[in-house]
């Protein structure tokens, strides 16, 4: 697999993520219908906290994917392991390994 290190604006991750799990807004929705419905019983704010909610574990998430990404970019790259098999072509031999 192909390392890059190439990253998108936390931001827009942060928007595409939001975009993805928007399914996990809909008792937020439903709250709020609600509270037009039954005012008495069930207040507009409780829809904002659990949208606040909702918005406060996306940005703890990625926060955390950011973190463990930076964190296994920086272990040092390990060495190629040595060939041990005699039939196969040494590495000197190989055309795109010309050391010489």
């Amino acid at each position: 697999m192909r390392k890059t290190n190439r990253t998108g604006p936390f931001l827009m991750v942060l928007l595409f993520n939001i975009l993805i799990n928007f399914r996990l807004t809909i008792p937020g929705w439903i709250l709020l219908i609600l509270s037009f419905i039954i005012p008495q019983y069930i207040k507009w704010w409780y829809a904002l906290i659990y949208f606040g909610v909702f918005l406060l574990v996306m940005l703890i998430w990625m926060l955390i994917l950011w973190g463990i990404g930076a964190w296994a970019r920086s272990a040092p790259p390990y060495e190629p392991p040595k060939n041990k098999n005699p039939y196969s072509a040494k590495n000197a031999d190989q055309p795109w390994n010309n050391t010489k």
